[in-house]
């Protein structure tokens, strides 16, 4: 008896520790066959898939607006309208980071002409440091309601004649000339296309820039900038498309003849720069500055007497860019319209003031929340010394689009703005722009 117990134990222990080593394998094999039939498969799908979808709001904006394609290859009678959707599809689902960045950087290649430079220094709004983060915020409301809000609307239209009112001071002085609004005007239509290019997963069509011409001869007209200068100005413009390259190689012959060296651009760049970098710890300034210069041609940063960035850190930038630009088109999902980015409030509130909700730099127009002053965020600004909404200087109580600008003109020029939005109303082409020029 005792031997057939024992033979039957040694036998269960054989067969347990066969199984135990055959085991192993066992899920190795199942490992094999989950990776070949659904891991795998997924890993190829995924990035295919994302970059399908990624082209899938391209194609439905090709359909929608039919120039430039198969069955109508001619770019001619797109409308402002459809080159505001167009751009409103870009700005803030393609390339929301890197078309809002090209806008900031059209600012900053402004300071790299002497008179564009010498009024902003001598009228203190970008070269005391009291002044500039105000300046900053006051340029991203006006830019934000005329790019943003429906072409020829209240809200444009309204943005329109502050701006036109602040410049017209100056005009009539002689301290701006038609040419640097020209310029600038031009800057605001091909920086975003510039960086987008250079950087995002993506370039632009030439359907989209010629919306961006389509848009910025519109934008042109109602801040009453004259082309006389480009050479189609008596014949016309075929299309948005003639319009952009034109106005960009005007451009470029510009910057060669006045884009030079003066101590003044380098005064508003600093200041400007300065702010820029004013929400990282004070530790890392240094190194921030230096990137700063780094996507920086050498026409500009010459301009504006910036040194050189280390290799090192060009090389940083470019790389880190280049992997952004994988990332997004094989491994994100696009950007739902649920997730459109809101930089600012667009009605007023009861009494009648309006905020800015999303910022980079120094929290000005931000209204003062619990949250905004007291949550994780503004905690940790509190720990590194940045400042948070409601501080000294970031006027928290909001603003009305008829007080922008310089405090000087806080309370003036109501009276010519409502001329301006009387006139831009009755007179304003918000459909084809050059189609007017052909009668």
């Amino acid at each position: 008896m005792a031997d057939i117990v024992q033979r039957l134990a040694s036998n269960i222990s054989a067969q347990h520790l066969s199984g135990l080593a055959a085991s192993p394998s066992k899920h190795l094999s199942a490992l094999s066959w989950l990776w070949s039939y659904y891991l795998l498969p997924a890993v190829v799908a995924y990035p295919l898939l994302c970059s399908a979808l990624r082209f899938r709001r391209l194609k439905n904006i090709q359909a929608k607006y039919n120039y430039g394609s198969s069955t109508n290859p001619s770019y001619e009678g797109m409308t402002v309208v459809e080159a505001h959707k167009i751009i409103d599809s870009m700005s803030c689902f393609e390339f929301p980071a890197l078309f809002t960045k090209g806008l900031q950087f059209a600012l900053f290649r402004t300071y790299g002409i002497p008179t564009i430079s010498s009024l902003l220094f001598k009228t203190t709004q970008l070269s005391a440091e009291k002044n500039v983060p105000k300046r900053y915020a006051d340029t991203t409301i006006l830019l934000f309601d005329i790019m943003s809000a429906e072409p020829n609307s209240e809200r444009a239209n309204n943005a329109f004649a502050r701006l036109n009112y602040l410049h017209g001071h100056y005009i009539r002085q002689g301290k701006i000339s038609n040419d640097d609004m020209l310029y600038t005007l031009a800057l605001f239509m091909n920086q975003p296309v510039e960086w987008v290019n250079r950087f995002e997963w993506r370039q632009f069509t030439d359907l989209e820039i010629c919306a961006m011409g389509v848009f910025h001869k519109y934008m042109g007209e109602s801040m009453q900038i004259n082309f006389d200068v480009l050479p189609s100005a008596k014949s016309g413009w075929k299309d948005g498309l003639h319009f952009y390259r034109e106005l960009n190689t005007w451009f470029k012959d510009y910057e060669k003849e006045y884009m030079v060296p003066d101590v003044t651009n380098y005064e508003v760049a600093v200041k400007t720069r300065d702010l820029l970098i004013c929400n990282a710890p004070t530790f890392a300034h240094s190194v921030l500055q230096k990137m700063v210069s780094a996507p920086l041609d050498d026409r500009l940063r010459e301009a504006i007497m910036f040194d050189k960035a280390p290799p090192a850190y060009t090389a940083s930038l470019n790389g880190f860019m280049t992997l952004r630009r994988v990332l997004l088109r094989y491994l994100a999902l696009p950007r739902p319209w649920f997730m459109e980015d809101t930089i600012m409030t667009e009605k007023p509130d009861k009494a009648g003031r309006r905020y800015i909700v999303t910022w980079d730099t120094k929290p000005v127009y931000v209204k003062p929340t619990l949250w905004n002053r007291w949550g994780p965020g503004a905690l940790m600004s509190r720990v590194l010394g940045i400042a948070v909404p409601g501080d000294a200087g970031t006027h928290p109580e909001g603003f009305v689009v008829d007080d922008v600008g310089p405090s000087v003109f806080v309370g003036k020029g109501r009276a010519e703005a409502r001329e301006t939005v009387k006139h831009l109303e009755t007179k304003a082409n918000i459909g084809c722009p050059f189609a007017m020029q052909k009668r």
